[in-house]
């Protein structure tokens, strides 16, 4: 029975499954550590704690699975990470994470630099905050004084590869979600790279997915327990990789993830781009890419509700009330409106200024209307998404749906109805880590293609759209374009 570990490296989280090259899961373990939030539009992680998480993981598995069955780890990493190392590869300061906005102020005059619209195409990045363009020029226009220890700047994916094996690379499918490379060339983009203020020297060098980076060192299997000399996959990133542990490996195939954040994303065999610039597209792995959009704010909408509504409860029971108050209402709240811009959005506005609102609140009004309408507005956020991504042709396989909203059904047939395709939940332990698990088994050749495992993944629960709440949803995504234009002139005023 030969084992491949899939490590994934998430923002909270660091998590690994032991699969088998049959498709069967072993084992399951994680590890949580916090995000620091040390003033406002900051939001990074410390490559140190990231790292104690992957020692712990790593260590639980080799006490749950025979270690001489464990043949290779694969990697899977959160995206738009970003920090300084020396020439020892130790870090210089913590890492800029996906949600970190504090570069945005330099997108203006970065976007006058540059034919922003040619990079896109070339990129399948827009020029905005969450990529690397913007935070390199931040991390030289504001921390000038470490640039003379600077050795290069990486993502907590590669430090970890570096951790593990003393070797410092960073994989295509990584770098194509940073904004500096060509997905077409599959290199390093001069312009972009110009843009940003730094050389392909000042980078980790580019490597494929499926290549070993190196050996586990001898230090690190001490500490946990592995065979020295285990193989280290390149891997890919995180939101690719879910594709492939969620089954969704077809061309065309779509899932939906819903968990703090949202996304959709699409498998395609060659780039797919917007001309109006709402979605990205990056690779995964030879000849497949995903196009897709992410929101910022889903579950953490949710938990903004039961923080401020439902504090009288427990917070499981908190919850568990929220979805039964918004089962008992109709479509459309009953006329509430919410759209939680929280934290501003990504796809498909890229406006990190905007900010939630609110409308036809009345006195007859009361929280079970506002969980309602937040649920919705999540929905219509990923609706917006899905128009993007579908203007190219709907896809005419099952949408998969993956994240905590599969344990709510009701939150579920929102997001069904608003969009109105069919849809099932898949569960396949994490995602992400099922993903790189069965690369790593395609990089060994113990498979001929990542089909033999992704196609054996099975659904659960499924849903249908209900005509009559889809139309009603239809008329509300068009005062959500409303509401959406007023909230960004009150920002900008």
């Amino acid at each position: 029975m030969s084992i491949v570990i899939g490590l994934d490296l998430g923002t909270t989280n660091t998590k690994a499954v032991a699969l088998t090259h049959q498709g069967e899961i072993k084992a399951v373990t994680s590890r949580s550590y916090r995000l620091h939030t040390t003033r406002p539009s900051w939001v990074e992680q410390d490559p140190g704690e990231v790292w104690e998480g992957v020692l712990r993981v790593l260590s639980e598995i080799a006490r749950q699975v025979p270690i001489s069955n464990i043949i290779g780890i694969c990697l899977s990493g959160a995206m738009h990470s970003l920090f300084p190392i020396d020439q020892k590869g130790s870090p210089l300061a913590l890492a800029m994470t996906w949600a970190d906005q504090r570069a945005a102020p330099l997108v203006p005059e970065l976007r006058k630099r540059v034919d922003t619209h040619a990079l896109y195409l070339r990129t399948g990045c827009p020029v905005q905050a969450i990529y690397h363009i913007a935070k390199l020029r931040w991390w030289l226009t504001h921390q000038s004084e470490i640039q003379g220890s600077v050795s290069r700047y990486i993502a907590i994916k590669d430090y970890i590869l570096f951790k593990l094996t003393g070797e410092l690379a960073t994989d295509l499918g990584l770098a194509s979600s940073t904004g500096l490379f060509d997905i077409y060339r599959q290199q390093w983009d001069l312009e972009a790279l110009t843009a940003a203020g730094v050389t392909a020297e000042n980078l980790a060098p580019l490597v494929s997915p499926t290549c070993v980076i190196g050996k586990i060192k001898a230090e690190v299997a001490q500490l946990t327990g592995l065979t020295q000399g285990l193989p280290i996959f390149a891997g890919s990133c995180d939101g690719g990789l879910a594709n492939l542990g969620t089954g969704a490996y077809l061309p065309d195939q779509c899932v939906i993830t819903v968990g703090t954040s949202g996304a959709i994303r699409r498998v395609v065999t060659q780039p797919l781009l917007d001309e109006q610039e709402r979605t990205f597209c990056y690779l995964l792995y030879e000849d497949h890419w995903f196009a897709g959009g992410g929101i910022n704010n889903a579950g953490l909408a949710l938990q903004w509700v039961r923080e401020n509504y439902y504090l009288d409860l427990p917070e499981s029971d908190g919850y568990r009330q929220i979805f039964q108050d918004v089962t008992a209402l109709p479509p459309g709240a009953d006329g509430v409106v919410f759209f939680p811009y929280f934290t501003g959005e990504r796809s498909p506005y890229w406006n990190t200024s905007v900010r939630a609102i609110i409308a036809g609140l009345g006195l007859e009004h009361g929280r079970r209307h506002i969980a309602r309408a937040v649920l919705e507005g999540i929905a219509i956020s990923l609706e917006e998404v899905w128009e993007a991504l579908v203007s190219h042709g709907l896809p005419d396989l099952p949408v998969l749906l993956t994240g905590g909203i599969t344990q709510s059904p009701v939150w579920a047939q929102i997001v069904c109805d608003v969009l109105g395709v069919p849809m099932a939940a898949v569960e396949a332990g994490d995602a992400s880590a099922v993903g790189a698990a069965i690369l790593g088994h395609f990089a060994l050749g113990n498979i001929a293609s990542v089909d033999q495992i992704s196609a054996q993944i099975k659904t659960e629960a499924s849903w249908a759209p209900d005509p009559g709440n889809h139309a009603i949803y239809h008329k509300l995504q068009q005062k959500s374009r409303i509401l959406y234009q007023t909230s960004k002139q009150l920002s900008e005023s």
